[in-house]
């Protein structure tokens, strides 16, 4: 299963909580964990799951620097 974990992080908070859920599927080689600003197009091909995850610091909306 091809897993990748998509994130932004102010404080670093999102950042622990996107390795964790990178973390938990076995085995690890399968999940690639990845800050926004470098998820390049190849990243995206041929995914199982996508999970994205940005911080809410606006009013409960993603960070502007997340791209979300």
């Amino acid at each position: 299963m091809k897993i990748l974990v998509v994130y932004d992080s102010q404080r670093g908070n999102t950042e622990q909580i996107a390795r964790a859920i990178g973390g938990a599927f076995a085995p690890p080689d399968d999940a690639k964990v990845l800050r926004a600003g470098d998820v390049v197009t190849a990243d995206l091909q041929s995914l199982d799951l996508l999970v994205v995850g940005a911080p809410t610091q606006a009013a409960g909306r993603p960070s502007r620097s997340s791209g979300f």
